[in-house]
């Protein structure tokens, strides 16, 4: 803007030198009028990054009607290169450049005198000497190639950044294409997972469930004692809920579920629970005080029922015959407590011999019941995917297994 204005006001200067010592109100109007002209030029160039072609085009108009200099559309001219596809339009504005350029060294080169520009006066005999025609029509093509190799080294370097800007988005597609892929692989082999986990529970567990409600039927309608037909009663019943929610985990796992979509027992399925437990002959007593248990969300019911349902198997599995207390009090905003205690009978150190979870060796409890191992791990993970805390081990002769989870009030 500065030099378009500098430039501007030299040529319009020198212009109105050509008028003598002694102008006329009109030669000097019409120069005032050329230097508001100017600041309009001067201010157009500001716009040229984003309208080129028209402060190009009225600029070289500007240039060629009045002498305020071809400055701005030498300097618009690259950003119409660069930005410009239609070759039509770049090449209509080159040649406008190009006339501007040559109209303002004609008016330079017509004057005479002091008004010229490219002129030079010596002290001695030669006088004043003057750029040759062919002078102006070197620095008219110098000014011009210029102009034009700005704008082509422009618009490689805007061609470049484009470039390197599709690189850059080609290769984060590509990265996410391969985490897509990657994931879906992972899931497919997932999948395949559950279907194997699936089948083979179905083959195995679920067959011998069946069997086992078969015999436990078989033997409740041919005994004739009546502890041994309530005991084949209860096997029964226990048959078939653990075949119910073998079906609803099957169906989980082969639907690709990534949680249990089986329904959640209710915290006042606990009283059920530990009926059967004594039913199993544990010698069990139980506290229970739960506090609007029928608001409880459906995943704080099942992992305080499966806490207290491994409890109760390990009682069983690695104590029987000792006697076991559960204490559970749940209420929101203070979260549920549990806590389950059994004696440790003198000639047995349950739980002793039970190995890191995945080992390929099962310990058998005191009841003969083989065990993996995985119980106490299974209660914890419960506990933590909870944002509760567990804690097991023997205190004073009595092993303990504490659990708390968080229920949070609900809000109004």
């Amino acid at each position: 803007m500065v030099v378009t204005f500098t430039v501007g006001m030299m040529a319009s200067t020198f212009d109105a030198i050509a008028y003598g010592p002694t102008p006329s109100g009109a030669q000097i109007a019409r120069t005032v009028l050329w230097w508001v002209l100017l600041a309009g030029v001067a201010t157009a160039v500001v716009w040229r990054d984003r309208y080129a072609v028209v402060v190009c085009l009225s600029t070289a108009a500007a240039g060629v009607l009045t002498p305020v200099g071809a400055v701005a559309p030498l300097l618009a001219l690259p950003f119409v290169i660069a930005r410009e596809r239609r070759w039509r339009v770049v090449v209509g504005c080159a040649a406008a450049t190009a006339l501007s350029v040559g109209v303002s060294f004609w008016r330079d080169e017509v004057r005479e005198g002091e008004a010229v520009i490219f002129s030079i006066t010596s002290t001695g005999l030669s006088g004043t000497s003057y750029l040759t025609p062919a002078g102006y029509a070197i620095l008219t093509a110098l000014l011009l190639g210029a102009s034009v190799g700005a704008g082509f080294l422009r618009r490689a370097v805007s061609r470049a950044d484009a470039a390197q800007k599709a690189a850059v988005a080609e290769n984060l597609r590509a990265q996410v294409l391969s985490t897509q892929a990657d994931e879906l692989r992972t899931e497919v082999s997932r999948q395949d997972e559950r279907e194997l986990i699936a089948r083979e529970m179905h083959d195995t567990v679920a067959h011998n469930l069946s069997l086992m409600s078969l015999q436990a039927s078989a033997l409740e309608v041919t005994t004739d004692n009546p502890e041994v037909v309530d005991a084949a009663r209860t096997m029964r019943s226990s048959a078939h809920r653990a075949l119910d929610e073998m079906r609803t985990l099957i169906s989980s796992l082969r639907a690709g579920s990534e949680q249990y979509t089986g329904s959640a027992p209710a915290l006042g399925d606990l009283a059920t629970l530990l009926d059967d437990a004594r039913a199993g002959g544990v010698d069990l007593a139980a506290t229970v005080f739960i506090t609007d248990g029928d608001d409880a969300p459906p995943a704080l019911t099942r992992a305080v029922y499966r806490i207290v349902q491994e409890a109760m198997t390990n009682v069983i599995k690695h104590a029987p015959g000792a006697r076991a207390e559960v204490d559970v009090r749940a209420r929101p905003g203070d979260g549920v407590d549990i806590t389950v205690r059994n004696a440790v009978l003198p000639q047995l150190n349950p739980y002793a011999d039970a190995p890191v979870l995945g080992d390929a060796g099962a310990t058998v409890g005191a009841s003969g019941i083989p065990g993996g191992g995985s119980g106490l791990v299974g209660m914890r993970v419960r506990c933590q995917a909870m944002g509760g805390t567990f804690d097991a081990g023997v205190e004073n002769g009595r092993y303990v297994v504490r659990a708390h989870l968080p229920w949070d009030r609900p809000t109004a």
